[in-house]
């Protein structure tokens, strides 16, 4: 079975990241990623060491300011959660300074830029990943570092209907909107909470009726897909080790 259908999320421009191989690229976002979350982010050194690595990444991705800004919303939550920790951590009584009678402490500080740090670079980093990787390059790279062909297909078909579900809403608000459906506050939120468990549900039915076609046709749960060739290159190989040596750095002293 083979697929050539882009998902919404990669964006169709070159760049060094776009021509390398997906597998490259996947593993160099999960260490770098495990590099950041566990790393104490306590000194000037591994700030600036992590940050300087996720700025070149996405130098090199060649992502538009305005589409990289407009995804790194999704952060937005773990915003709200942080900017509650100076209040919440108390630590050793380091009192930092009184905001409108509520106490700041140094420990909460910490804590709260560590977060944010952390949920921003580990972000930027799975922008990168889908920016310049298509759906059918990801589950390429997938294969080849040998995931288990049930977990290829799973992820192969959540990724596919990831798009038809986009797609499917999109027309259902052009079709309400030309029948006179307009946004305004919360109450006219409530069309489109009826409309998107209509689309769950024939999604369901969906995926019933392709699951039992694809049987009919003798598949097997394994998805194979042709080699390709990509170029080879030494950048994100070496930002992704410099990322593994400041953790370790990081760990033993």
């Amino acid at each position: 079975m083979q697929t050539t259908h882009s998902h919404h999320l990669s964006l169709h421009s070159k760049s060094q990241l776009h021509e390398l191989s997906p597998q490259l690229k996947i593993l160099a976002t999960l260490l770098i990623v495990i590099s950041i979350a566990f790393s104490k982010i306590i000194n000037p050194f591994q700030i600036i060491s992590h940050a300087v690595i996720v700025f070149l990444i996405i130098r090199l991705s060649n992502i538009p300011l305005k589409t990289y800004l407009k995804r790194l919303t999704l952060d937005i939550p773990f915003i709200l959660f942080a900017l509650f920790l100076p209040f919440l951590s108390s630590g050793n009584n380091d009192m930092v300074f009184t905001l409108f009678s509520f106490e700041v402490y140094r420990t909460g500080l910490l804590e709260m830029f560590a977060i944010l740090f952390k949920a921003t670079a580990g972000l930027s980093m799975g922008i990168v990943l889908t920016a310049t990787t298509t759906n059918i390059e990801l589950i390429y790279g997938l294969q080849k570092l040998k995931l288990p062909p049930i977990i290829i297909a799973i992820m192969s078909f959540s990724i596919r209907y990831i798009d038809v579900f986009i797609d499917e809403f999109k027309r259902v608000k052009i079709s309400m909107q030309s029948r006179g459906y307009i946004e305004k506050g919360i109450k006219t939120l409530l069309p489109i909470a009826y409309a998107s468990g209509a689309m769950l549900i024939r999604g369901y039915e969906r995926g019933e009726r392709v699951y039992l076609s694809m049987i009919s046709r003798g598949f097997t749960g394994v998805i194979e897909l042709q080699d390709r060739d990509y170029k080879q290159s030494n950048y994100l190989q070496v930002l992704t080790m410099i990322s593994i040596i400041v953790l370790i750095l990081d760990v033993i002293l």
